[in-house]
């Protein structure tokens, strides 16, 4: 079984297992090494002319992502024969599918990147560790998903973990220096994390998982979609000025938008494997690079006698996260929560005598009555 994965309907056999857990692997590998950078090459287009425009910089990031997915869909396309224009139906449908995803990404990614303009480096990553929380909450809401009881007890144990981290940070890294209204805004954007998470595993699974989209199609329009969101809160939040004037050095700007583009990708492809609570847990293990880096670039010694003595609360935080994500790959993850027969009987039930047709018969095909069978 794939990371943390809800078994599904059914569709994927046992030759399909190992090319999956090897997927995972390699989406997992991706999304660490990629999402450990991010804050530190977002903090340095920030400081060099983008500093009073973080959602222009973050409009123009998911812009130029977008263009660099969106090209490599053409370029796949037309090497395999299957570039075609889409009809009318296919765009709504896909619309309808990716636009809610998009939109809310390009909110969080915005109120990310102002929320790193207040606050150093390392404070925003940790204070970012508690999206987990909020994954697992939505995942719940949106997705129906429910962990297994170990399951529940490695979400807890990232949670804890991740607080344990957070909490450290405010005072051993950056002491009374971020008011509260920054840190508040960084405990905004895990908010809007969970939220993208849940709503990134629907659409994925209504359009990849269908054959519908490819992951370059897919990941196109969600950050077209993005952009779209964030260009206009630049403009009413910075003013016509600032945008207009935004200076954005290339090279630095060309590879944080590689690292996005990777992020998005590692993530994506997790989306489609596992479920979305899953996905959660590997963005929560980004605390154990992140923090390394954090440190070297904080010039703290990483020797085990300096942890021990002044970030203990660190390191138990960091190890707590590693085991409890363990955990969670050898529970097998969540599962997706099964309808009460008191609800499906209730929906045969209205489905055969509605409100003024006491004598209306169930039809063998009723979606209430295939619910009713699978139990």
């Amino acid at each position: 079984m794939a990371y943390g994965a809800i078994p599904g309907d059914g569709t994927a056999g046992a030759a399909e297992a190992p090319q999956q857990r090897c997927k995972v692997a390699v989406a997992i590998i991706l999304c660490l090494l990629t999402i450990s950078v991010v804050p530190l090459a977002n903090k340095a287009v920030l400081k060099r002319g983008a500093n009073g425009a973080p959602l222009a910089m973050t409009a123009c990031q998911l812009l130029g992502a977008a263009l660099l997915f969106g090209l490599c869909h053409v370029l796949h396309s037309a090497a395999t024969g299957a570039l075609a224009r889409p009809t009318r139906a296919e765009l709504r449908r896909k619309a309808r599918n990716i636009a809610p995803l998009g939109v809310a990404f390009g909110l969080k990614l915005g109120v990310t990147n102002v929320g790193l303009s207040l606050v150093s480096v390392e404070l925003h990553v940790l204070l970012m560790a508690t999206d987990i929380f909020w994954t697992a909450l939505f995942a719940r809401l949106i997705n129906r998903e429910v962990p297994s009881p170990a399951g529940a007890l490695a979400l807890v144990g990232c949670f804890v973990g991740a607080c344990l981290v957070s909490t450290n940070a405010i005072d051993a890294v950056e002491p009374g220096d971020a008011p509260i209204y920054a840190i508040a805004l960084n405990l905004i954007g895990p908010a809007f994390q969970g939220i993208v998470v849940a709503l990134l595993r629907k659409s994925a699974r209504r359009e990849i998982d269908a054959e519908n989209t490819s992951y370059a199609e897919f990941t196109f329009l969600k950050l077209c979609f993005s952009a779209l969101a964030a260009f206009p809160v630049a403009l009413l939040y910075e003013g016509v000025a600032a945008v207009a004037t935004l200076h954005l050095e290339t090279a630095r700007f060309a590879i944080s938008t590689l690292l996005v583009s990777g992020v998005q990708l590692s993530f994506t492809v997790l989306a489609t494997l596992t479920s979305s609570t899953s996905v959660g847990v590997v963005g929560t293990c980004k605390v154990v690079p992140q923090w390394l880096l954090a440190f070297v670039a904080n010039g703290t010694s990483l020797s085990p006698q300096h942890l021990a003595a002044h970030h203990l609360q660190h390191l138990v935080g960091v190890v707590l996260v590693t085991l409890s994500a363990l955990l969670w790959a050898y529970s097998g993850g969540a599962h997706a929560r099964r309808d009460t027969a008191a609800r499906v009987l209730a929906e045969v039930f209205d489905a055969a005598t509605p409100p003024g047709s006491p004598s209306r018969a169930t039809s063998p095909h009723s979606p209430a009555l295939l619910k009713l069978g699978s139990f």
